[in-house]
């Protein structure tokens, strides 16, 4: 079972933001659509930490959010957790980068039909979202998002 930690609700500015958080296994959701007038009170109601690079934000009524000024990712990040005072249990490649749920071991059989044929071929380990059908392996791209998981760790350490 895993441990609940901090949720996040990120207005729509940070969705570069929102996928790496996921991507490192924290649970991370945008704000909806056409919501922004009612961010704070979302992050209220679902029990997320709101989290936002507009300053105006902080002057509403609610939980102040996070203000973040960093412009890249990794950056953001370590600002993020500086800023609630928390170190990251990261658990990467555990939600899904599209609609945040947690992933399942899928088998082989399972995944037929969901992913390419050349993928078929050559993979046999999948992980699939219960919620929107996407599936994921460890492809080409999978090097690279881990030494990415690596460097975000790594300037973690450094503050």
């Amino acid at each position: 079972m895993r441990q609940q930690r901090h949720s996040f609700l990120l207005d729509r500015m940070l969705g570069k933001l929102c996928i790496k958080l996921r991507m490192l296994g924290m649970d991370a959701k945008l704000n909806p659509e056409g919501e922004a007038g009612r961010f704070l009170v979302n992050a209220m109601k679902e029990g997320r930490t709101a989290v936002t690079r507009a300053r105006s934000q902080g002057d509403r009524p609610g939980p102040r959010p996070v203000v973040l000024s960093s412009s890249d990712t990794a950056g953001q990040i370590v600002e993020l957790f500086a800023a609630i005072g928390e170190v990251p249990r990261f658990e990467p490649f555990t939600r899904c980068l599209e609609c945040n749920e947690l992933l399942v071991e899928t088998p082989e059989e399972a995944a037929k039909g969901r992913i390419p044929p050349n993928v078929e071929k050559t993979f046999h380990r999948f992980h699939g979202c219960p919620a929107c059908g996407r599936v994921y392996w460890e492809g080409s791209h999978f090097q690279a998002m881990t030494d990415e998981v690596k460097r975000i760790e790594a300037q973690l350490k450094k503050h």
